[in-house]
């Protein structure tokens, strides 16, 4: 299971860095989608609006995947789970590439971002675990208890990494004019701010997904 989302998290950060040359947008999707079908696109646009606020960016940003869903809510998490997850483990190599050359901004600055990279490379680590537990919600789990457990945790992980990143902003802020005036940390906001969206969709997603009985449930 570790191999198969490790190969998912390599798969999509090569789709993401190309759809990231070619696109300025903070939320920007995949290349675009061959043709999809209405079905398609409606059950996106009703599973998008559970996000609320994020609806527009979390459609335009699952839309090339629309016909992989196939009705379940539990895909439609997994996918924007592993967008997530391959945005913050590139975020972290870019966080330690930062590091090396330095805020310009003096000490205080320096150590805001060098905490900023030990918060989220540890929360980097987690990935592969949420990823496994988005994968047996997809694959059904036919006790209620159990499937309530792995959707808290793969939840909880989600959250918690996108408040790590907010967290990072607020220690940029706290640091002092001289670390808000840095590029260097400019970037590292903007970085945050993008990637907590990001995680905040997939767990939106995830928690919205619904139990189903194996009886009740459909495989397509």
């Amino acid at each position: 299971m570790a191999t198969s989302c490790f190969l998912q998290l390599i798969l999509v950060l090569a789709t993401c860095t190309a759809a990231a040359a070619t696109n300025n947008s903070p939320m920007a999707a995949a290349p675009a989608p061959g043709p999809s079908s209405s079905a398609a696109l409606s059950f996106l646009q009703a599973s998008c609006a559970l996000t609320l606020e994020r609806a527009a960016d979390c459609y335009n940003l699952l839309l090339p995947y629309a016909d992989s869903f196939h009705g379940s809510l539990a895909r439609v998490a997994r996918t924007s789970g592993v967008l997530a997850a391959a945005r913050q483990h590139d975020f972290t190599k870019q966080l330690a590439r930062l590091k090396l050359r330095g805020t310009g901004a003096g000490n205080v600055a320096d150590q805001t971002l060098d905490g900023c990279l030990d918060t989220i490379s540890s929360d980097d680590t987690g990935a592969n675990v949420t990823l496994g537990r988005l994968d047996r919600l997809v694959a059904g789990i036919k006790n209620k208890k159990e499937f309530e457990s792995e959707r808290s945790l793969a939840q909880d992980w989600l959250y918690s990494s996108g408040s790590e990143m907010l967290q990072c902003v607020d220690w940029i802020h706290f640091a002092g004019d001289a670390a808000l005036a840095s590029p260097v940390l400019k970037e590292v906001i903007a970085g945050c701010n993008t990637i907590a969206g990001y995680l905040g969709i997939a767990s939106e997603l995830t928690i919205a997904i619904k139990f189903e009985s194996p009886a009740a449930r459909i495989y397509v």
